[in-house]
Formats: structure tokens, sequence, C-alpha cells
């Protein structure tokens, strides 16, 4: 049996305190479910007034710092591409695209950003695609953010947004997957193009200029590829090509095609196929990779722009599933037929963002992490049935929606992933995904034998940790935390405590980084332990 008791503090120099007294009894506890393990909260860029701090994109790479454990890259609006640290949210690196002139633009849309090794060193890189006034191309060194290459012209503002990156296959046979683009256009220009660039160097293996004069997302297949097009409004389609980038097939969508993705054979002509989701309609269609042929359409009302994600197969019929953001409602759909295996409504406006975090459950079925606009939340569902696993709220107002979601691979080796979320304002918050239970409970009646101080948890830390400690008899109890000259700078807990468990989430957003030290006093015992912000 456990018991909550909440106690809340407002500290001058700081944002809200908890402190929250865990149990009364003696226990063993690791991480649960959606307990934060790290978050961070993307600083002002110098070079501009314009602190557009909404996460774009936000993906995990596989391990670029060496602790063995994936970390985080994550692109903004107010023109940042940072790599964080999959342990403790640390900055490995960052490069900014605003260069103080005309070439100055952002990451627009969340695809314009993929993970691969484009320069065949063993390690994923980070490749961007900006719009703006920057419209270009770069390919940064997945260990320090440097430019491995660009592409692109720097002197001008009209060639249109880069819409979208996917690095698949090879096109060019040099045995490294090549960087597939679509880069739009406007109105009176600009590119609005296929482009297949050569991921090592970035130079053109093709350019096809486009009918239409904007481009959607675009897809890398077995047989070449597709990409959206548009004129604006109608007409919309979606354009077959093959690996030289010549078109061999169209297909009317229904809008916008704001996702494609490429699945296994589900017409049944052993090739694979394409997903697609288009229009302001919320309609996912199905079609031949081959021929563009129609398989099958599904139509989930009112939406915005979104993703497709794959997951596997619940129904058990021998295909995968998939789910997506930009409706207003959360489905899990089947690939062969179009079914919607489960809806949930979730009460929300669109939702923003959404990832395959893989089986938290134990069920052998993955699970769904998702960011809605409206009220501003991040989510988990149950991928067997759609029921709410986990609800964390970023606050209220449309300027804290939920905009990103995300996968982080295991970082504790238990077997279990965990789960990103970001939002708006420009925080980045990492969930646990735990395993749901407490374990190693000892006597439900006893309580702490000692005073004890532990260790902040995470550490480093940016910019909030929690501070853990045991009192063995009620009495006053203050903790205090210092600067590295001594200083008393805040005091989070004052106040007389029952004999227990407690836990003081502690959040230094107004600190600049630096060692930091905390101190627990009550009657004759006092100690204290020392804690590194990070920013």
């Amino acid at each position: 049996m456990k018991y909550t008791l909440h106690i809340f503090i407002i500290i001058s120099a700081f944002s809200l305190i908890s402190i929250t007294q865990e149990n009364t009894y003696s226990q063993t506890r690791g991480l649960e479910l959606g307990d934060i393990v790290w978050q961070i909260l993307i600083p002002d860029n110098p070079g501009t007034t314009l602190n557009d701090k909404q996460i774009r994109s936000m993906k995990q790479i596989p391990d670029v710092n060496g602790d063995n454990v994936n970390d985080v890259a994550v692109a903004t609006g107010n023109y940042w591409t940072f790599c964080f640290s999959g342990i403790n949210g640390a900055v490995i690196w960052q490069f900014s695209t605003h260069f103080g002139s005309i070439n100055t633009g952002s990451v627009e849309w969340e695809e314009a950003m993929a993970i691969a090794d484009v320069n065949n060193d063993g390690t994923y890189d980070v490749v961007i695609g900006c719009g703006g006034g920057n419209e270009m191309v770069y390919a940064l060194n997945g260990i320090n953010g440097n430019v491995l290459w660009s592409y692109g012209n720097s002197t001008t503002t009209s060639d249109g947004d880069i819409e979208s990156i996917k690095i698949k296959y090879d096109y060019n046979g040099d045995g490294i997957n090549d960087a597939l683009i679509s880069a739009s256009g406007v109105t009176n220009g600009g590119r609005h193009a296929l482009i297949c660039l050569n991921a090592l160097n970035g130079e053109v293996i093709f350019y096809r200029t486009q009918p239409q004069p904007f481009t959607d997302d675009v897809v890398a297949t077995e047989s070449g590829g597709a990409i959206g097009v548009n004129n604006n409004g109608a007409p919309y389609s979606v354009t077959g090509f093959n690996a030289l980038g010549n078109s061999v097939w169209s297909y009317n969508s229904p809008g916008n095609t704001w996702s494609l993705i490429e699945v296994p054979d589900i017409g049944g002509d052993s090739g694979k196929d394409i997903i697609g989701l288009g229009g302001f309609t919320g309609s996912v269609f199905a079609i031949s990779g081959n021929t563009g042929a129609q398989i099958w359409t599904q139509n989930l009302g009112s939406s915005n722009n979104g993703k497709i994600t794959l997951l596997d197969d619940a129904d058990g019929n021998g295909f995968a599933d998939i789910t997506l953001s930009a409706p207003q409602s959360a489905n899990r759909v089947d690939t062969k037929t179009g079914n919607i295996i489960w809806t949930n409504f979730l009460g929300s406006s669109y939702l923003r963002g959404i990832d395959n975090i893989g089986d938290i459950t134990g069920d052998s079925i993955d699970d769904i992490v998702i960011a809605t606009q409206l009220p501003p939340r991040l989510v988990v569902l149950n991928g067997m049935n759609g029921n709410l696993l986990f609800n964390h709220s970023f606050g209220s107002t449309l300027t804290q929606r939920g905009d990103r979601a995300a996968v982080l691979n295991d970082i504790d080796s238990n077997g279990i992933n965990e789960f990103l979320g970001g939002n708006r304002e420009g925080r980045v918050i990492c969930f646990y995904g735990g395993n749901g239970i407490i374990t190693s409970i000892s006597n439900l009646n006893s309580l702490p034998g000692n005073f004890v101080l532990h260790q902040n948890f995470p550490n480093p830390f940016n910019p909030v940790t929690n501070i853990k400690f045991e009192i063995a008899e009620s009495g006053y109890v203050k903790l205090a935390v210092f600067d590295i000259l001594g200083k008393e700078i805040s005091e989070p807990v004052s106040e007389k405590l029952n004999a227990g468990t407690f836990r003081v989430s502690f959040d230094g957003s107004s600190l600049s980084s630096g060692v930091y030290y905390y101190k627990l006093t009550t009657g004759d015992y006092s100690e204290a332990m020392k804690m590194s912000l990070i920013r």
C-alpha cells in the first residue's frame, strides 16, 4: 500500500518545486512508467531576436558519443539543430542555420531531417533541409556537428522549402544510401524538384523538375520512389519514379500529400507498396509501389499536417499496421485492408506528433506515443486496444501545444524503451518506459532507520533533477542549494516533516551551467552533495 503527500513551494529564483513523501515503508523503487528522466528547454539563439523555439523535428540517433546509449537530434524554429545525450539531455553539439544574412532559415518540416551514416565512418549523421531564407541542405557530422557537405544556393531566397529528406536506398551503386530531396517551389518559380544527392559528398545524382510548383513528402522505394506534388491547391497527385528519377506513374491524391511510407507487399504483385496521407480530411490511401494503382482508401476525418508510422501486426492477419498523427483521433489501421482496428478520440484537437515506442506493456504488441495540440499533452496508448497508459500535460494554452513525439531505445538495458515529447515552447522531455512495478518491498510498517541524502538524479541535469532523502524521525528539515562559492541560492525545503522518504523536484531553469551543492540538515544530521547543471 502506498500513499503520496504533495507539498508545493514557490521559490522566487526558480519555477515550481514539488516535495513528494513517497511512502512510510522502506523499499527499493526503480523508475516507473512516465517518470521524467531528463528535460531541457531550448535556449535562445543569440543571432536573432526571433526565438521561435518550437520543436520542428525530433528523432533518435544511434549512439554518437560512445556511452552505448542512443542520442537525440532536435531541430527547432529558432534555427538550431541539436544533438542531445540520451542519458541526461546534455548538449553533445549544436549547429545554427542563422547566418546573419539572407541565408537564414530553419528546418520547417518534420521529415526534413534524416538520420543516416552518410560518410561511411560507422557513426550516424544528421541531414537537415531548411526553408525560409535558407533553403539549403546540410549534412552534419554526428560526432561533432561539423558540416560534411551542403547543397543549395546561399544567395537566393525563392528556391522553395526543403519539404522532406529520405535516405534509404543506393541510387548510384556506390554502396552508400543516397539522399532523396523534395524541394518545393514558389508560385512564380523556384525549384519544385525531385533531387537525388550522393550522400558521401552532396553531388547531384539526378534532378527532376516537377510539373506542379509545389512538392510534398517523398518516399524512397525498392523500385525508385514517389513524391507528392500540387498546384498550391488542386490538382494533387503522387508521382512514381524509377531509380533514374524518371516519372513512371501518377496517382490522383485527395489533397496535399503530407506523408508517404513504403510497406511490405499488400497488393499481391510481389513488390513493396506505398501508403500515403493526404489533405485536411485525413484521407489515407494505399497504392502499388510498381504502378500507382489504388489498393484501398480510408477517411479519418478532419486533419492537419502529420506523419504515418509503421507498427507490428496486432490483428494477426500477417500484415503490419500503421498509426498516424494529423487527425483529431488516434487510430490503428491494418495495412492490408485499410480497416480501422481501434480508435481513441482522446478529447483532443489535432495529433501533431507520433511514434512507435515498441512493447512497454509486455503483451508483445507495439505501443504508441502521441503529442496533442489542445489540450497540450503527451500520451501513451496501449497498441493492442488504444487504451490510455500515460498522460503528461505540457500546459493549457496553444503556445504550449505538444508538437513532436519520439522513441528513445532502452537507455538502462531493461528491455523497455523510453520516449520523448517536445512542445511549442521548446521543451524536450525524456520519460521512462519503466516496468510499472515497485520492487523489493520490505516490512510495510517499517520506517527509515537512518537519515540519508541520496545523489540527485539525473546528474548532470538540465534543467530539472530529483533529490531524494530519508529521515528517521519527525522534525524540522532544511534542504538548501548553494553555488560553487558557498552562497545559498535556494531553500527548497524548510519545514517540519514526518519520518519517511521524500523526493524534491528541483528546477534550475534560471541558473547557468556549473557545479552546485545541496545540503540536508535535520536535528544532528547534516550532509551535502554535489550536482552539475549542463546547458
